[in-house]
């Protein structure tokens, strides 16, 4: 312990310089926007590039259990389940290929992934390149996973449901239809909590939770998970809701980004109510 007080002692000037550093970077990314993102673009990049790395040898040691072939199956069965829901929303009796085509989903492999903080992201191998942007909807089996973040050329990175500093998400009681806004309060990474659903829906435990597409960053109708328990909030007349998701941020090897060309359609739509 003495040795350590000592070398601290000897280059505290080094110390010192240091974190006056990391404290001015930290002013410039608050106070400059345009350095902020191309910070976040180059850290992405560098973390991506190495994790990637880390991913393929371990693939080697331990063996590539997933089948490419399937991955594909799957993207074609997501982007048709998408096609069906608008086809049947919209009181459709024939399919229109159209629709199909205004989905684009785009596969990822996932390269890091915490489930354990209170803030979890997750980096993947693809970014820009193949059209990716930030606030863009990730799913894994039609289950709902996050949004995207930092975007740079080959990687990004993705805002798990389960981190405190992700907004709330406008989720819905899929037989029922009352909508609100879900959250994670930090402690169980099964479980979140739907907020302002009304004291008088008559919600069951085993109801579906599913995304109520009053957003631009996800479609209708994403599975989300089941209701576990419920209360009434004091002094309100809401309900208090936990959730248990279907994902499981333990295992998640594989994601799918949602890139609906409709979505800048429905955003200029909403900037227009707004102002």
């Amino acid at each position: 312990m003495n040795k350590i007080f000592q070398i601290l002692i000897k280059n505290h000037v080094f110390f010192l310089f240091i974190l006056l550093q990391l404290i001015s970077l930290r002013l410039l990314m608050s106070h400059n926007l345009v350095f902020e993102s191309t910070f976040l673009k180059k850290t992405t990049e560098i973390s991506g590039f190495f994790f990637a790395k880390e991913k393929n040898i371990k693939e080697y040691f331990f063996l590539k259990e997933l089948n490419d072939a399937l991955l594909q199956e799957n993207v074609k069965l997501v982007k048709q389940n998408s096609g069906l829901n608008k086809i049947i929303q919209s009181h459709q009796l024939l399919l229109d290929d159209t629709i199909m085509h205004k989905t684009n989903i785009i596969q990822a492999r996932v390269l890091k992934n915490s489930w354990n903080k209170k803030q979890n992201f997750m980096i993947i191998n693809k970014g820009a390149s193949v059209g990716i942007k930030k606030n863009m909807g990730v799913v894994n089996n039609n289950h709902l996973v996050g949004i995207t973040y930092t975007v740079s050329d080959n990687f990004a990175t993705i805002i798990n449901l389960i981190n405190t500093n992700l907004g709330g998400i406008s989720a819905k009681i899929k037989n029922l239809g009352h909508y609100g806004s879900l959250k994670w309060d930090g402690k169980d990474f099964q479980k979140m909590q739907l907020h302002t659903i009304p004291k008088h829906a008559k919600i069951k435990i085993g109801d579906t939770i599913v995304t109520s597409g009053y957003t631009s960053i996800f479609p209708e109708n994403i599975n989300i998970g089941i209701i576990e328990n419920y209360n009434l909030q004091e002094n309100t007349n809401f309900l208090e809701i936990s959730v248990h998701l279907f994902s499981d941020f333990t295992k998640i090897e594989h994601v799918y980004i949602i890139d609906s060309v409709l979505t800048e359609e429905q955003k200029l739509i909403e900037k227009t109510l707004l102002n």
